[in-house]
């Protein structure tokens, strides 16, 4: 008897330390009351563009290539794929390679580039270059969002591109952009640029660059059929056309690429193949509907795709390369460049809903709701003239944590 009683008193403070740490981590994560995540499966697919898009992506991101790592037989089936549909809506090739490919090595495989020739091709001709990855991590991983959405609306916008400009424009699905080759000589985007086929010249003749990434996740209702524009704002002539290009189903968040490259448990850090043209100032605009909760993993399937927001991109991105086929002169290129005012309003348009009762973001804390309340307090009260370098790591702050949310990371109140 006495020993039992003994155990019993000996198990009563761990108890209740459990029952205490139980408490606290309730008090701090929330349990709020938060809207529904979007069941991507639930949205329509009903316009032509959206169905030739989904059709893009099923095959793209369909187990039988395997989730198309670099020099495997899915990454050559899905280069193959490209090339025939680059075929198929009118993107010619390019002479000096005999073909569509541009081959990185025998080992790893090709970039696929089509193009639309100029208007008048006698002179020293200038590029705009519209381009995605194609390749993935393998399987498990199919890859829909990341990169097969963007690799289908580089497809449909060459479609609908048939009128030419006094630019050519180079198509590229570009080859290994993914982890391991990220930064390294093989990266797709890295080689072209390297490697450029004579038609295309030096680094001077690109006129501008549209890259484009993770283009059709959904998981949060108010970013339902918006997107981001960031790195435009590096080109104040390229920027003019980005804000002004307008779709009515479509939303355009112009923000900073400094705002972009805040990623959770990264810090700063470049993720796509604008970087390589961003850092030979290279006037270029990133094209990204933002990470969702199914970033690289096996639930990154066709199905989860929003695709009559990627038949708006495709539509908007018609109209904002015809604006800048009549530009004459040069964008120019200022590095430490920053659009301020209208990264707070875009900003605080966003976190503006978060914080609503009804639109909260799924998976919000209270802790979390607490920093975006606090956020926005700041943003309402900002001087938006010339940021203070305070005011910028703030910004950056308030980014890394709707990315956070939206991405339904842990810890996003800590940011």
């Amino acid at each position: 008897m006495r020993s039992d009683s003994r155990r019993q008193k000996a198990l009563v403070p761990p108890l209740l330390l459990w029952l205490l740490l139980a408490l606290i981590s309730v008090t701090a994560t929330g349990c709020l009351r938060t809207m529904d995540a979007i069941d991507p499966r639930a949205l329509p697919v009903t316009s032509p563009s959206a169905r030739q898009l989904h059709a893009h992506v099923s095959f793209l991101a369909s187990p039988e290539l395997s989730g198309r790592q670099p020099g495997s037989i899915g990454n050559r089936q899905a280069a193959h794929y490209i090339e025939e549909q680059f075929r198929a809506v009118g993107l010619q090739p390019l002479p000096s390679l005999g073909g569509y490919r541009q081959t990185i090595s025998e080992r790893m495989g090709d970039n696929i580039l089509g193009i639309i020739p100029p208007i008048d091709g006698t002179g020293t001709t200038r590029w705009i270059v519209i381009g995605a990855h194609y390749d993935h991590l393998g399987y498990p991983f199919l890859g829909a969002d990341d990169n097969a959405s963007s690799i289908a609306i580089l497809i449909e916008t060459g479609r609908s591109l048939a009128k030419a400009s006094r630019y050519g424009i180079l198509f590229v699905a570009f080859n290994s952009e993914e982890s391991p080759y990220f930064g390294t000589p093989e990266m797709g985007s890295q080689f072209l640029f390297h490697h450029p086929p004579p038609e295309i010249g030096a680094a001077d003749n690109l006129q501008a660059v549209i890259i484009m990434d993770l283009m059709g996740g959904v998981h949060w209702t108010p970013l339902k059929n918006a997107i981001f524009a960031t790195g435009a704002e590096k080109s104040p002539e390229f920027y003019r056309h980005v804000t002004r290009t307008s779709v009515p189903s479509l939303t355009v968040f112009p923000v900073g690429i400094h705002l972009v490259e805040e990623i959770p448990d990264r810090g700063h850090k470049a993720f796509s193949d604008y970087d390589v043209f961003r850092n030979h100032q290279i006037p270029f605009l990133f094209l990204s509907a933002a990470r969702s909760p199914r970033y690289h993993t096996a639930g990154d399937v066709a199905s989860t795709l929003n695709y009559e927001r990627m038949a708006a991109t495709v539509e908007w991105l018609n109209q904002l390369v015809a604006l800048m086929g009549q530009d004459e002169t040069l964008y120019t290129f200022h590095p430490q460049r920053v659009e301020f005012a209208d990264e707070v309003a875009s900003f605080r348009g966003i976190v503006e809903q978060a914080i609503h009762e009804e639109t909260l973001i799924p998976g919000t804390s209270r802790w979390s709701l607490r920093k975006l309340r606090q956020d926005v307090d700041w943003m309402r009260e900002l001087d938006r003239s010339a940021p203070t370098p305070q005011q910028l790591e703030r910004l950056e702050r308030i980014s890394i944590r709707v990315q956070c949310l939206i991405a339904d990371y842990s810890g996003c109140f800590t940011f």
